[in-house]
């Protein structure tokens, strides 16, 4: 009959073994997320594939609602998170460009809670530096504040023209909700040269030029009218004396080509010079719950 001290190193040679099994399985992930990588590079001219956030949502998702036991799932996102970021960093360089408009304002944890504890970052105090960083190849991505009507730097205009590459919002950070000493305010977009993915829960930025006149309660009646809900109205910002430009969130994976939004821009009503989509993402998990 073996002795507790018997029972107790059993257990723990097969602690061992489930370490080994997971590190070779770690290891194999690793191998295919390369092959992966080989193949995206053969059809995209030669450049490594940039973040798939939509891809990585899914992966999320799927694990969390497989997930049993009282090993914490915010834990396993955190697992995943990590390690999808190292994984990214092992197919090529990997930057991301950060505002920072003080030191201890948070968007660089939440970048590196999300993109991974040791990921290669820059960060700037102007949030339009940032954009700039992605624009000329610096950074892959850019990780910027929650726009807002009283924000003082407005940057998601800039995402609005045709200028190359084309950047879009990708992903809403945190995605799994914050961090232990995060703060629970503190979100951000990330932007960048790559096309928001679909996943069946998501979240569409579309910037809407209208007349000066045409106030909030007008234009998301438009947008019902068109088949577009409104979830969020984050900001307007006036260029021109008779023109204002809005950004607002609506629910679903909405593009340039979509039906309602081609309605919307090219109806009847004069009051909507353009509409433009400027990104989207998906829904973070805090957010649906």
């Amino acid at each position: 009959m073996a002795t507790d001290d018997q029972q107790l190193a059993a257990l723990r040679r097969d602690v061992d073994r489930i370490d080994d099994a997971l590190h070779d399985l770690l290891m194999q992930r690793t191998e295919r997320v390369l092959e992966i990588g080989r193949c995206e590079t053969a059809a995209d001219d030669g450049t490594f594939a940039l973040p798939r956030p939509g891809r990585e949502a899914t992966v999320l998702r799927r694990l969390l609602a497989r997930h049993r036991g009282p090993f914490p799932s915010d834990v396993v996102a955190r697992l995943w998170r990590e390690v999808m970021g190292a994984l990214m960093r092992v197919q090529g360089p990997f930057t991301i460009a950060v505002y920072m408009p003080e030191r201890g304002s948070g968007y660089l944890e939440i970048a590196r809670d999300h993109y991974g504890a040791y990921a290669d970052a820059v960060s700037y105090q102007a949030a339009g530096r940032v954009l700039k960083a992605v624009a000329e190849g610096a950074a892959a991505v850019a990780v910027l504040p929650l726009p807002g009507e009283t924000a003082a730097e407005a940057w998601w205009p800039a995402l609005i023209g045709d200028a190359k590459p084309r950047m879009q919002v990708i992903a809403r950070l945190p995605f799994c909700g914050p961090g232990q000493g995060r703060g629970g305010e503190i979100e951000a977009f990330a932007v960048a040269a790559v096309a928001p993915e679909e996943t069946g829960d998501d979240r569409s930025l579309l910037a809407v030029e209208t007349r000066s006149d045409v106030s909030r309660t007008q234009l998301n009646a438009k947008l019902a009218n068109a088949g577009l809900a409104t979830l969020t109205y984050w900001d307007a910002r006036s260029f021109a004396p008779d023109a204002r430009v809005h950004l607002l969130e609506v629910g679903g994976h909405v593009e340039d080509s979509d039906p309602r939004v081609v309605r919307l821009a090219h109806g009847n009503d004069e009051s909507v010079r353009y509409v433009r989509c400027i990104g989207a993402y998906a829904t973070p998990l805090h957010c649906a719950r």
